[in-house]
Formats: C-alpha cells, sequence, structure tokens
C-alpha cells in the first residue's frame, strides 16, 4: 500500500526532548492492536492522517488505560496497517499535555484547560467562549502546538485586535517555544514580504486583514488553504455585513477556531455572523442559531471550574504605545536625558527619580491629548467582564488627570465607575466603600494605591488592574489583597501593566536580572527605586554614568563570607539565620528526606497575607545546572498558595539554567543575592 508523504513544512520540525519523551510501550494501546501492527516507516507512519483514527472511532481524548475511551475502542479493520501503527506511535493527548509528558510547558495546565485543548484537537470548528482569564490563549496555543508535532497543520493564522498582537506572539514564545510567529503589518510593501518569511503561525489585525482583502484584493491570506484560522475576540465580526467579516469569512481553513470572552447567548444575532465563520452556512431563524450555537459552543463561567482555579493569579500585560503617545515620550525622555547630562557632577538622585516618575505617567496617558493604550485595554476586558457580571479594582499611584484616577474615571465612564483617593476625607470614602458594596451597577471602583492598598474589604470585585508599577512586590500583593480575601467567592485574577520600549520595561529588566532579595522578601515596608537600584544602575537606565564620586551600593565595603569554607548543613544554617533574622519562620528538612527541598521559610505579614519561600540550597565551586531547578519544582506541591520557589548557590547558575528559572517563575540567589543578605535591613 502507496502512502504519499505529506509535504515537509519548510521550517525544522518542532523539537522533542528525548528525555522527556515516552516509549511506544508506555502509550495506552490495546494489545491486540500491538501485535496486529506492520513494520512500516516510522517517518510514513508520523505523517499518516490522523483524522482517519477519529473516522475509526480513536477520537484525541484524554483518556489513559483506566479510562472508558482507552478500555471500550472499536475494532481497527484488520488491514489497515497504517491506522494501526500511528495509533500505537502517537501519544495520547494526556501524555502530551501531562507536567511530565511530552512536551514541557512552562506552567501545569489546569483540568478544564486540558479538556479545552482536546475539544480544540477533536473539533474543525469550535467556539471557545470561556469567561475571562480562564486562559483562552493558553488552551489554542497548547493545541496549535500539538496539532504542528503530529504532522496534521502546516500553517496557521491567528487574527485580533491590533493590540493584542505582540501579546499573543509572547504567550507564544512562552506556551509554544517550538512555534516560530511572525506578525504582519505595516505598510503593503512590507507586509509582502512578512507573508514571505517561513514560519508556524502567521498575525494579523482585524484592520490590517481588511486592508489586504478590502474590495476583493488578492492577497496571500487567500492564496493558500491553511491549517487553522483562529479569532480572537471574535465578536468582532458579529456585524455580518461588516468588511471585517467577510475578510475573516474568505480565509480559506481547514479548522476554524473563535474565541470570545462575551456571553454571546445573550445576543443572538451577534451569533449569527460568528456560526457562518464556523461552520461556513448561513445561520437562519432565532431557534436554529440557538441549536447551531450549542453544537460549536464550550463555555466555562468561572463558577464552573473553582475547583481547578488557583486563588489568585497574576496576568502581565505589555502594550505598544500607539503614535501619539510614543511621540510625547520619546520627546520627554530625550529632554529629560539632556537635562541630566547637563547637570554634569552636580546631578543628584531625585533627579533621575523625577524623571522616571514623568515617563511612568506619559506611560498612562499622553499628556496632551490624554491618549491612553493602557485604559483602552482596561475598557476592552471590562465590556467583557461586565456581561459577564464580574466587577473589578484599578489601582494607581497617580491621581490627577490624564494619568491617574480622575483620567481613568473618565476614560471609564460607561462602567460608571467610583473613585477612593487620599484626597477624600474618611467619611467621603466610606461612603465610596459602601456604594460600591450595595450598589452592582459601580462596575469598577478606582482606588489610588496609597490610600486604597490596604485596610479594605472589597470582595466584590473578582478582578484587579494595576494602571502603573510600584516596583514592589510587596505593595501591589497587598492591593491585590483588598479583593483576595476571605468571603470571596471566585478566584482573583490581577492585570499589571507595562509599555515595551520605554522605562517601565528597562526596570522590570534590571530587577529581573538581579533577582533583587528585597525586592522579592521584604514586604512589610515601603520600597523606592532608590533603595532598590545603586546610582551606577538608576543612571544606567537613562544609558549615563553615575557623577564621580557617588559610589555604587555594590561597592561598599563589607566582609566577605566564606562559603567555600563551608558544608552543604553549613550553609543551610546560614541561610536559615539570614531569613529568621528578616522575619521568617524556617523549618530545615531531615538532609535525606528532603525531596530537593532543604528550607521552607514562611511569614505571614499585619493584613494575613503569607509569603511561603520553597528553597534548595547548594554549596558547591561550579554553577548550578538546569537538573538541580527541574528537580525544584518538581518537589513543590501543586498550586501552593503564595509559594515561590528558590534556589541559592554562591556559585551562580549556567545560563541554561537561568533561562529555565525565568519560564518556571524560580527565584535565583547567587552570591551577591546572599551576601546583600548580610547587611542591615535599613541598607538594603
Amino acid at each position: 500500500m502507496n502512502v504519499p508523504l505529506a509535504v515537509s513544512h519548510p521550517l525544522t520540525p518542532l523539537h522533542v526532548d528525548p528525555a522527556r519523551s515516552r516509549r511506544p510501550e508506555r502509550f495506552p494501546v490495546p494489545a491486540a492492536v500491538r501485535a496486529a501492527v506492520c513494520p512500516l516507516a516510522l517517518g510514513e507512519a508520523m505523517r499518516y492522517d490522523l483524522s482517519r483514527l477519529t473516522r475509526l472511532g480513536f477520537p484525541p481524548g484524554l483518556g489513559g488505560e483506566d479510562s472508558s475511551e482507552a478500555s471500550d475502542k472499536p475494532n481497527l479493520p484488520p488491514d489497515d496497517f497504517l491506522a494501526r501503527l500511528t495509533l500505537l506511535l502517537q501519544p495520547p493527548i494526556a501524555q502530551l499535555v501531562a507536567p511530565a509528558g511530552v512536551l514541557e510547558w512552562p506552567f501545569p495546565l489546569l483540568p478544564y484547560q486540558k479538556a479545552g485543548v482536546a475539544a480544540l484537537l477533536s473539533r474543525p470548528a469550535l467556539l471557545l467562549a470561556d469567561d475571562m482569564g480562564l486562559g483562552k490563549t493558553i488552551q489554542a496555543i497548547a493545541a496549535l502546538r500539538i496539532l504542528y508535532l503530529q504532522g496534521r497543520i502546516e500553517s496557521a493564522l491567528i487574527v485580533c485586535p491590533a493590540s493584542l498582537l505582540t501579546q499573543w506572539r509572547q504567550e507564544i514564545v512562552l506556551w509554544g517555544p517550538d512555534l516560530r510567529a511572525t506578525i504582519i503589518a505595516g505598510s503593503p510593501a512590507a507586509r509582502a514580504g512578512l507573508w514571505s518569511r517561513p514560519a508556524h503561525v502567521a498575525l494579523i489585525s482585524y484592520e490590517t486583514l481588511r486592508a489586504e482583502l478590502e474590495w476583493g484584493r488578492d492577497s496571500p491570506a487567500v492564496r493558500k488553504e491553511w491549517g487553522v484560522v483562529i479569532l480572537d475576540e471574535a465578536s468582532r465580526i458579529k456585524n455580518r455585513e461588516s468588511a471585517i467579516a467577510f475578510a475573516c469569512k474568505r480565509l480559506p481553513r481547514q479548522r476554524r477556531w473563535a474565541l470570545t470572552g462575551t456571553p454571546l447567548e445573550n445576543s443572538l444575532e451577534d451569533v449569527a455572523s460568528l456560526l457562518e465563520f464556523l461552520t461556513d452556512e448561513w445561520a437562519g431563524e432565532p431557534s436554529k442559531i440557538r441549536a447551531g450555537l450549542g453544537a460549536v459552543q464550550l463555555r466555562r463561567k468561572k463558577q464552573d471550574v473553582l475547583a481547578d482555579l488557583p486563588a489568585k493569579r497574576t496576568v502581565e500585560v505589555t502594550l505598544e504605545l500607539p503614535p501619539a503617545q510614543r511621540a510625547a515620550y520619546d520627546r520627554a525622555e530625550q529632554e529629560g536625558i539632556r537635562t541630566l547630562a547637563r547637570a554634569g557632577a552636580d546631578v543628584c538622585i531625585t533627579d533621575v527619580l523625577e524623571l522616571i516618575i514623568r515617563l511612568k505617567q506619559i506611560c498612562n496617558a499622553d499628556p496632551m491629548t490624554g491618549e491612553s493604550v493602557k485604559l483602552d485595554d482596561v475598557a476592552r476586558r471590562m465590556r467583557t467582564l461586565a456581561a459577564e457580571g464580574h466587577r473589578a479594582l484599578l489601582f494607581s499611584q497617580f491621581v490627577a488627570p490624564p494619568f491617574g484616577i480622575e483620567g481613568a474615571a473618565q476614560a471609564l465612564r460607561e462602567f460608571e465607575p467610583l473613585a477612593y483617593t487620599g484626597r477624600m476625607s474618611r467619611a467621603e470614602r466610606a461612603a465610596v466603600v459602601a456604594r460600591f458594596h450595595d450598589a452592582p451597577r459601580h462596575q469598577i471602583l478606582l482606588l489610588s494605591l496609597r490610600a486604597g492598598g490596604v485596610g479594605l474589604n472589597l470582595q466584590d470585585a473578582s478582578y484587579v488592574f494595576h494602571l502603573d508599577r510600584w516596583w514592589n512586590p510587596a505593595l501591589e500583593n497587598q492591593a491585590d489583597s483588598r479583593a483576595h480575601r476571605m468571603g470571596q467567592r471566585y478566584p482573583v485574577t490581577s492585570f499589571r501593566y507595562l509599555c515595551l520600549g520605554t522605562i517601565e520595561e528597562r526596570i522590570a529588566q534590571t530587577l529581573g536580572a538581579k533577582n533583587h532579595l528585597f525586592h522579592e522578601m521584604v514586604d512589610d515596608v515601603s520600597l523606592d527605586l532608590a533603595a532598590t537600584l545603586n546610582e551606577q544602575e538608576l543612571f544606567g537606565l537613562f544609558g549615563l554614568d553615575a557623577p564621580r564620586g557617588v559610589a555604587p551600593a555594590a561597592e561598599e565595603a563589607a566582609e566577605e563570607t566564606p562559603f567555600s569554607r563551608m558544608s552543604s548543613r553549613d550553609f543551610e544554617d546560614w541561610l536559615a539565620a539570614r531569613l529568621r533574622a528578616q522575619g521568617f519562620g524556617v523549618r530545615q528538612t531531615p538532609p535525606t528526606h528532603d525531596g530537593g527541598l532543604d528550607l521552607i521559610a514562611r511569614r505571614q505579614d499585619s493584613l494575613g497575607v503569607e509569603t511561603h519561600l520553597w528553597i534548595q540550597c547548594k554549596n558547591r565551586q561550579s554553577p548550578v545546572g538546569v537538573t538541580v531547578l527541574r528537580e525544584l519544582r518538581g518537589a513543590i506541591p501543586d498550586r501552593a498558595a503564595g509559594g515561590t520557589p528558590v534556589a541559592a548557590c554562591p556559585a551562580g547558575f549556567t545560563a541554561e539554567a537561568r533561562a529555565f528559572a525565568a519560564a518556571h517563575g524560580i527565584q535565583l540567589w547567587d552570591v551577591s543575592d546572599l551576601r546583600r543578605m548580610e547587611r542591615p535591613l535599613k541598607k538594603m
């Protein structure tokens, strides 16, 4: 039987770590099928069309050997050896999405997310309509990655709002590191070049796609059949007569997925256009629309998956400044740098901090027009949350318009916001909190971080927006705790904003590279940048050298701890003592039963917020590699509330280990961090 091989993708095949792979004999395949398999070329079998297995009764579900899917499989035709070998060689979805399975994931997929991935893989058309914050993007990327691994698709196109293009690409880097993604944007000539680049995934905005296909134009977007087309924020095509809807429906596609958090069953007329994209059929009467929706929609609400969700989830939202806001930012930064340079030896830390604050304000809003990419994103998310019946809090360190709370109140007026700031009297603030509790029509409460970050109980909201960053996780966590408190019915989702190519990104990178101990551990005092970054680092944010005579904090005289003369147990004892001095309760695990953990440190602040550190100590002469970090990650309890894994090694860490730690939220303490623990707290 001659079966032609599929055309190879122009990119390097997806890499599977051999150490993480599973041998065929461990796959849940019935013994009768094993015995009947005919020898065939491995490459030929791996390119076999898996849809044939589905037609034969083998859906790509999550079942293992003990599940009904594995135990009650129909018999394959006796002469279909390719189907038999494909079943033997292809690991089931459960193996592909498991934390220690064939593919490595940055974080474990939650049970409902695994079910969503299985649904996307098994259906050519699906409307994934989970509540906001449940990870629709993650599920789609995971399914794409598996489809490519199995050789079932050779191309993918994602259409989304322009503001989400960068976020999609970053999520693909995180959740699909073997997928190459290209953003299609710019002038027609620039787009033509981008279409020709080899990529697993092409990303394009709705507006750019409309321009590509307007007036029936020819475009690379319609010159081939896509393996899968994904519409994010799919409600953008709800108007079936719009040019955007027409453009999306012109796309040739084998599979089509639509992602939306808006509860579509509340507006059946809006569903008709989506159904036409998903089914290629005209949606008629309301009764047929509802029936069609039931056939293609997978929707999970927060309350449906409470058992699966962690208590709090943080989402880092990165945005590109729009042209006008970018121009205002660049002018202010260039003028500020020239001012610092002209000051020469008279410049001081305060001058740098004032420039940082001014630039952070412009990241929030254009001072001339009030344009704000952050508030536009908040408004977009709030429309979905309000439709789902959720409420939210928004924190900013600024109050005055257009950068702060008063500017946000104007931009978000459609949600009848209430403001809570330090400019109000105690009675006025109490009245605002009471109104928010009693009147659900006020869908968002805007708080200045200093006034509203502590002492309030605001369990009516389960979503939190941080418009700007304080660079102190303690203050942000305390603000999140206004919603994440006893009596909260739902898990809390916290959105934290950062603008790319700005001072916000540079500070975040500097702090991330330092893994600053104070930044991570001291959560009961107020922190400013002057206490976190030394003088050279602060001036370095703008490409300047610190004035002579101002010594960087790292060069302060300090007696070096002789780590090289410590035994492993001595090092553990030394670190435990330093943590206790910081107010932590520390438990040392027995040397032969630590399971990869040496110290477990815990501290509770005055608000009841707990910090847990799960620490592995390695006092060795050479840098720690990724194997040690994998062991640490596997030793931590699943979804430990507030838990942070930490690896401590004076000799440092390999580049591979640092990359692994960054992807999996592991803090690394090298000799600089450890010696910093010896300094008095007031100097840190």
